[in-house]
């Protein structure tokens, strides 16, 4: 009947693919953060390297994230190269005999149905939790808005199940977007960074201190100043303090990094563990909720990325001071 083929459209069942990532095993599969100085060091500094930079050390993941993007706004090109409104288009239901007239009333509702489901996310979690038989109501008034009322009888065609229905995809995308863009894990690392910056500057004004003490010698012609091998000897001492903070920093700081990892993975998982079970959207559909799907999960592997190379720039500050220490002459 035609209110059944008007309420299943947008939830035919058809490929609607996804970027084929588990984000959840890519962090799982992310090496331990450095806890020591000397780690930092040597995945900043690999053999002793004149440059910092560690993230050679995590390349293997930064290339998965990256095929995984790529395919993703690929997909998400291609369906609005399809869909410009980005309304997915009413197939074609060959097997229903319909009149002009009642198929522009039947897609002025679905289009209706779908602008609204696009734009106002309460009333599209509202929508996916009604019973079957309450969305035919809904749709029913919604046709007989359009001067067109459903037929009574059996279907001429199979109705299928409504893929994509079964999963709230619209609460769990929102859930992902509503935690990932929280302020707490800046807060804590921005303080951890203040508190080891305050040691350094300690350190900094330790040594202008130990150099003011020493006494001035003379260099003839050239004036006076302080002895510049005790100089030297003090600046040292200096960068041993400073090795000695960055290591007491590095320490507290992978902590933190394994806590940031496992709230990435709590952020993701629901989400995540859904795009699994369909197999990533492969001979399933999403139905409306595809784009909204597909910009979240390339949100996730941003989500990712940026956790990563937080981490990374992190990790460089600390190694500078093994850097510094190695290099003094």
């Amino acid at each position: 009947m035609l209110l059944l083929m008007v309420t299943t459209w947008a939830y035919n069942t058809h490929a609607q693919p996804v970027a084929k990532i588990d984000a959840v095993g890519l962090i799982n599969e992310l090496p331990a953060p450095p806890k020591t100085l000397l780690e930092a060091y040597q995945r900043t500094y690999p053999n002793n390297a004149s440059t910092a930079d560690a993230k050679p050390y995590y390349q293997a993941t930064f290339d998965k994230l990256q095929r995984a993007s790529e395919s993703g706004q690929q997909l998400a090109m291609k369906f609005y190269q399809e869909n410009p409104t980005g309304v997915p288009k009413m197939p074609q239901q060959p097997t229903n005999r319909v009149s002009e007239k009642d198929k522009s009333a039947m897609e002025a509702a679905t289009s209706e149905l779908a602008q609204k489901m696009l734009t106002d996310k309460a009333f599209a979690q509202k929508f996916a939790q009604m019973s079957e038989s309450e969305q035919h109501a809904y749709m029913a008034k919604m046709l007989a808005d359009k001067g067109l009322k459903p037929v009574h009888g059996t279907p001429n065609a199979p109705v299928a199940a409504m893929p994509g229905m079964d999963i709230d995809w619209m609460t769990l995308c929102t859930q992902f977007t509503q935690t990932a863009y929280g302020l707490q894990r800046w807060e804590k690392q921005t303080a951890l960074q203040q508190k080891y910056s305050v040691q350094h500057d300690a350190v900094n004004t330790w040594v202008e201190a130990e150099i003011k003490k020493l006494p001035m010698i003379s260099f003839g012609e050239y004036g006076h100043d302080h002895d510049p091998e005790k100089v030297k000897a003090i600046k040292k001492q200096g960068l041993e303090k400073h090795r000695q903070v960055a290591d007491a920093m590095m320490k507290e700081a992978a902590e933190m990094f394994a806590q940031f990892r496992q709230e990435a993975k709590n952020r993701c998982t629901p989400l995540n563990d859904a795009l699994k079970k369909v197999n990533y959207g492969e001979a399933y559909s999403f139905g409306l909720n595809y784009s909204l799907v597909l910009q979240v999960q390339l949100t996730i592997l941003g989500d990712v990325d940026n956790l990563l190379t937080n981490e990374i720039n992190l990790i460089e500050d600390v190694a500078q001071w093994e850097h510094e220490w190695r290099r003094f002459e």
